[in-house]
């Protein structure tokens, strides 16, 4: 099964449940698909985690992303470009959602590098803390419940069968929307 805008839901009625970007549903894994374009390179990312967040429903492991949601709180964690608050949301409801469908659970983050927005250059320098920003999200939540990986549209796009429809379909990608 393949959904998209995929809404994972807590364990409680009511508030506002995490809407990934997509879904894949295979016999062992529920795997969300968070996607990213040019947010990364918006604004700095803000961290709204309310105390539902607190409630001990996440499984036995899922400390790291407790830890995550603490340390983002805190301050102690901050992130310029990656909207890591958004992440521990989605795994959060991943594994609740996968529990639920007894599968494992994952969560892909796949980005774009693009070279400008609205016709202001974004510098090398964001696009390297970003992907830092990921590797260290992915280093913290390591071993949890919810397994964390990440890549560009450009990497993915690089994995595709060497078929020559889906390879013009792939440079069609790179050419249009320059990820």
């Amino acid at each position: 099964m393949v959904d998209v805008e995929f809404t994972a839901r807590f364990p409680w009625a009511g508030g506002r449940h995490p809407w990934l970007d997509a879904v894949v549903q295979t016999p062992r894994m529920l795997i969300g698909i968070e996607s990213k374009r040019f947010e990364p390179f918006r604004d700095n990312k803000s961290v709204s985690l309310s105390s539902a967040y607190d409630r001990p429903v996440w499984g036995n492991n899922m400390r790291r992303y407790e830890d995550m949601r603490d340390k983002l709180r805190s301050g102690e964690a901050s992130f310029r470009h990656l909207d890591a608050a958004q992440l521990v949301k989605h795994a959060f409801g991943l594994v609740t959602e996968a529990g639920r469908r007894n599968r494992s659970a994952a969560l892909y983050y796949i980005f774009a590098e693009p070279a400008s927005r609205e016709g202001k250059a974004i510098p090398d320098s964001d696009h390297a803390r970003h992907r830092q920003e990921v590797a260290d999200f992915a280093s913290a939540v390591d071993g949890d419940d919810v397994r964390f990986q990440a890549g560009s549209y450009r990497e993915w796009i690089s994995t595709w069968p060497h078929d020559d429809e889906i390879q013009a379909h792939g440079r069609a990608i790179l050419a249009n929307f320059a990820p």
